[in-house]
């Protein structure tokens, strides 16, 4: 007989669920894509205000940046606050501020990027921390006349160290919080860096999006710390500024480009440093800490998970422990 052919064989299960596995990713893939787009799409209806609509007096640097700077108090210790990689700026500082004692003039500071400060929608050198320290030292220059103490949370303690190891005269201590020279960042920050999807990654985890208030303020439904009506609509503000997912992804693409943490023991001014053992920070970067920095107060908080908003009252006696 001719024209039978025999009956085709079975798809082997293995070559059937690699069909399915590819089925899937490709699915995936396709709404991902849809969802940047989506995304894309409402950056351009969020951040519609432009800096110079804000009632702000900028402080101007040399370089020509912006800064929001915040004074507050009369007393006659000189205090700078610089806070973390945080599009809410200096406002997270508000319950410390609240339990200083009234002997503290205190500034905080917006720092480029971040708050209500200029946006710098290209990654480069004003995203780097010895940028940075250089133009919070014009703030500190122009501001006081002594020697100022100086509070960081994370970049923000960055910041202040660079500046005590670069320009001494100037600090007359730092308190740092929770600050890690030798992270490398986690899943997030890396998706942030990719092209295009990265900005969309961006805007949802650390500008306007839908998860962003969740990781600001993770332990919020589990007691911990929650921002208050005012911190909310500060951040909200900040979140509708121009340019501000494109700054933010360009600082998470610019590398440090900082002295420390090669050069922490060079600082001479006295150093405290406040460790919430819950947090992100590991006890490895905190004992390289104390070994560049041996005279350095390391104070654990052993159930906090950000110290500066989880125990503020603390934070606020630690800072008036290291005053001169």
């Amino acid at each position: 007989m001719t024209g039978l052919r025999p009956p085709p064989k079975p798809d082997a299960p293995g070559r059937v669920v690699t069909r399915i596995i590819v089925l899937i990713l490709l699915v995936v893939a396709a709404g991902l894509i849809v969802w940047a787009a989506v995304t894309h799409q409402r950056i351009t209806l969020t951040e519609d205000t432009r800096l110079d609509e804000l009632e702000v007096d900028h402080f101007v640097t040399t370089d020509g940046t912006e800064l929001n700077v915040v004074r507050e108090g009369e007393g006659a210790v000189p205090l700078i606050l610089l806070h973390d990689a945080d599009v809410a700026g200096s406002v997270l500082w508000d319950d410390v501020v609240a339990a200083l004692d009234p002997r503290f003039a205190v500034v905080r500071v917006d720092l480029p990027g971040w708050g209500l400060s200029q946006r710098m929608p290209e990654e480069g050198t004003g995203h780097t921390v010895a940028s940075m320290a250089v133009e919070v030292a014009e703030v500190i220059d122009a501001t006081f006349d002594q020697p100022t103490l100086l509070a960081g949370v994370g970049l923000g303690g960055e910041v202040a160290a660079e500046i005590a190891v670069n320009e001494p005269e100037l600090v007359a201590g730092v308190v740092m919080v929770d600050v890690d020279f030798y992270a490398r960042g986690g899943w997030i920050e890396f998706l942030e860096r990719l092209p295009w999807f990265g900005t969309a990654v961006t805007f949802a985890f650390d500008g306007g999006g839908n998860f962003a208030e969740g990781r600001w303020a993770p332990q919020c439904e589990a007691g911990g710390w929650c921002p208050s009506t005012s911190q909310s609509r500060a951040r909200g503000l900040a979140v509708t500024l121009a340019g501000t997912t494109d700054s933010i992804r360009a600082y998470r693409r610019t590398p440090a480009a900082s002295l420390v943490p090669s050069k922490l023991n060079e600082i001479t001014a006295p150093v405290r440093y406040l460790w919430s053992q819950e947090g992100a920070v590991p006890r490895e970067s905190v004992d390289k800490v104390e070994e560049a920095l041996p005279e350095a107060t390391i104070d654990v908080f052993a159930e906090a998970w950000k110290v500066h908003l989880d125990l503020p009252v603390e934070v606020a006696a630690a800072i008036s422990a290291s005053a001169p």
